[in-house]
């Protein structure tokens, strides 16, 4: 969808890519949401798999925020950060609650699956009655994308203070808590103070909120590695907070960095690619190693699993 949009998030979309990218999400939400119990069945599931579910959940979340924004002709307001923020501190805190309680309630009405069929909606409406459908007015000057985006970042709020009512429920300590949460909310503020200042334009907004997406995703999946092997999140992962620390001194240090911004935020992507890169493949390899198995390898199904199975 955002390949075919305008650079600047703002302009029109043909509307079949609109109507695939519905039919897409639509998919890998039924099958995000059996292949566990599939693994279960056929005794595939291991740490490695919930390591890889959580870790392809949280990058479809970036990558999502991306279209979502284009689907609805957001453009490049505030309206873009505050999507991908509501919905990345929602999966934040999601996976810290699965950290502190070991578990993840979702009650009957979540941001997980009703946002989903709101995401799966607006694909359908814009495919059928065209982007330009979002600028219309509906009530007192808020058109549809200001409903839209206002709709989502409310629930990704009241998603995140659910967990945070559920961790404190844990009898978790509220000072912990927070420790555990400083990183993520240094980075995102950290976000928004490069998205405001920034002078660049067009698709390079792209590469910075894939570049602060990768960092997000990097510290979920620290989250997640602990919770499986039962030990303590350290927040403090050098790659965030050293990016943090450069791009604040970027842009207040009153000595100037004489580097042009672009070249700041190309060695940023790439850092940050390297760094979850590197961290996928080392904690694959320890995984695979520890537990005795290969990767994207399906066991063989015996007479005995089958009868299990039945």
């Amino acid at each position: 969808v955002y390949k075919r949009q305008a650079w600047d998030m703002a302009g029109s979309i043909p509307r079949v890519p609109c109507i695939v990218f519905a039919l897409g999400y639509f998919a890998y939400i039924i099958l995000d949401s059996v292949d566990g119990k599939q693994a279960r069945k056929t005794g595939n599931s291991s740490p490695l798999g919930l390591m890889f579910d959580h870790g392809a959940d949280s990058i479809n979340t970036v990558s999502l925020s991306i279209s979502l924004v284009c689907l609805v002709g957001v453009g490049q307001t505030w309206y873009f950060p505050l999507v991908l923020l509501g919905l990345i501190t929602g999966f934040f805190f999601a996976t810290l609650e699965e950290y502190y309680c070991q578990r993840l309630d979702l009650g009957v009405i979540n941001g997980v699956s009703d946002g989903c069929l709101m995401i799966y909606a607006i694909g359908i409406l814009s495919g059928i009655y065209g982007v330009e459908l979002w600028t219309m007015e509906v009530f007192n000057g808020w058109s549809l994308i200001d409903m839209v985006c206002f709709v989502f970042f409310i629930c990704s709020v009241l998603t995140a203070m659910g967990s945070v009512l559920n961790i404190m429920g844990s009898k978790a300590k509220l000072s912990d808590m927070f420790l555990r949460s400083s990183t993520f909310i240094a980075l995102n503020v950290t976000f928004l103070v490069h998205y405001k200042f920034t002078s660049l334009s067009n698709w390079y907004l792209r590469i910075l909120t894939i570049a602060y997406g990768l960092m997000n995703c990097e510290l979920i999946s620290h989250i997640m590695l602990a919770h499986i092997t039962s030990q303590v999140f350290n927040p403090f992962r050098p790659t965030i907070v050293a990016s943090c620390a450069v791009v604040c001194l970027y842009f207040f240090s009153p000595l100037k960095l004489q580097v042009p911004e672009a070249v700041l935020l190309w060695g940023l992507f790439l850092l940050c690619l390297a760094s979850y890169l590197e961290f996928i493949i080392s904690v694959s390899n320890e995984l695979t190693t520890i537990l005795g198995i290969r990767m994207f390898k399906v066991k063989k199904l015996t007479k005995c699993s089958l009868s299990l199975i039945h």
